[in-house]
């Protein structure tokens, strides 16, 4: 609810932009404070220490929000869309699952074809729904805003290759190039220190040359980094990886930012709420499928490395669930079999960190042709301007501003 709540605060265009871009900014500060405090907490307490922490960060940040924050509501009030609520949880539900399982049953099979199918008839049924309901939880004409529709699709492609990264680049990180979590969570910082600062600056630059130039040279900036990243290696340096986490921060920040003002600019103020849930939402989704996606690609790729080798079933067997299985595995091998055991864990390890090495940056590769997509898509449906905002009788607020210009 908190874009919502800003919406509502900054009503101005320029306060708003402002507004958006801390607001987005705190996004790339939270990137980087999670991962370093979540390191530090589990190499000095118990893993449970972290839920410790979220628990009292979120006991100050009641009372401040309490204190500070303004209220703010849909004067209609409407009532919880129950079977919107039900199917939508079913169809991305379906959805995740079948992509998440895709490598286990095979992408071919009977049961991932189903499961599929199943996604897309629910999804077909929540849209029918939501299009005939009283009070929809998604009001589903405001798709037919492109500056509404293009900017969702912006957000959903940015964060689904975010996650993707973040999911694979830790595993890198802490398996291939054996950093603690601590240290895996530092060299994190830069893909967060230039994401808060491409939030801050991005949401004013619409303004000035209008989102669809902004948020389509952010999905550049992000195809360009996945590219740069799909050329790594099991002894690439830092400092070349900082320079892709750079680059990809900001595309993000120059994605991400403006084009939630965009999404925002669209929807009247007293319906807010729907819009700061579907920008939110967008972000859920994309980085839900970017992990389910680009980890289940970088897993078959994985897999279908470990197969060409000849090494013990006993060691292959787990190997095959992840590389840090095959790691354990392989340190478990060392110690029980001796000099054999040793020779055949050395070989697995290296085995399991090159082929995990290949998923990864296959990975990118689908992520940076997503985020393409995404900004050709950009450039073609996205204006680059709205018209003046919303008048304030009461038909504006039964149906979404549809003018634009181009």
């Amino acid at each position: 609810m908190t874009l919502s709540i800003l919406t509502n605060v900054f009503q101005e265009r320029s306060e708003r932009v402002m507004a958006i871009g801390l607001w987005g900014a705190a996004t790339g500060v939270s990137v980087a404070v999670g991962p370093v405090v979540g390191g530090a907490l589990i190499e000095h307490f118990w893993w449970g220490s972290i839920f410790v922490f979220n628990g009292l960060a979120a006991v100050a940040t009641i009372a401040l929000a309490a204190r500070f924050v303004p209220n703010s509501r849909d004067p209609s009030t409407p009532p919880l869309d129950k079977s919107g609520l039900l199917l939508s949880v079913l169809a991305l539900g379906s959805l995740v699952h079948a992509i998440i399982e895709g490598p286990d049953r095979g992408w071919s099979s009977a049961s991932t074809a189903l499961g599929f199918g199943v996604a897309a008839a629910v999804l077909v049924t929540f849209v029918l729904r939501e299009s005939r309901a009283r009070h929809p939880m998604l009001d589903v004409r405001l798709f037919t805003n492109m500056r509404f529709t293009a900017a969702s699709g912006a957000v959903t492609s940015a964060f689904f290759a975010l996650f993707g990264f973040i999911f694979l680049v830790t595993q890198y990180f802490q398996s291939v190039r054996g950093f603690g979590a601590l240290d895996t969570g530092v060299r994190m910082l830069p893909v967060a220190g230039s994401l808060a600062v491409f939030s801050l600056v991005g949401p004013r630059l619409p303004v000035l040359v209008g989102s669809k130039i902004v948020v389509a040279a952010g999905l550049a900036s992000l195809t360009a980094a996945f590219l740069w990243i799909s050329q790594i290696d099991t002894g690439t340096s830092y400092l070349q990886i900082a320079g892709q986490m750079v680059l990809l921060g900001a595309g993000l920040g120059l994605t991400s930012a403006p084009a939630t003002e965009a999404i925002m600019g669209v929807v009247p103020t007293d319906k807010a709420g729907m819009g700061s849930a579907v920008n939110d939402a967008t972000r859920e989704l994309g980085g839900t499928l970017g992990v389910a996606v680009i980890g289940s690609v970088a897993l078959s790729v994985y897999r279908d490395g470990l197969n060409t080798t000849q090494l013990p079933t006993v060691l292959m067997d787990p190997a095959q669930e992840s590389v840090g299985a095959a790691l354990e595995a392989a340190r478990q091998a060392a110690d029980s079999l001796g000099a054999t055991g040793a020779l055949l864990g050395s070989q697995l390890s290296d085995l399991a960190r090159e082929r995990f090495v290949d998923g990864f940056t296959t990975g990118s590769l689908v992520a940076g042709m997503v985020t393409a997509v995404a900004g050709v898509l950009t450039l073609v449906f996205l204006p680059s301007h709205p018209l003046p905002s919303h008048t304030d009788d009461d038909e504006s607020h039964d149906r979404p501003d549809v003018s634009v210009r181009r």
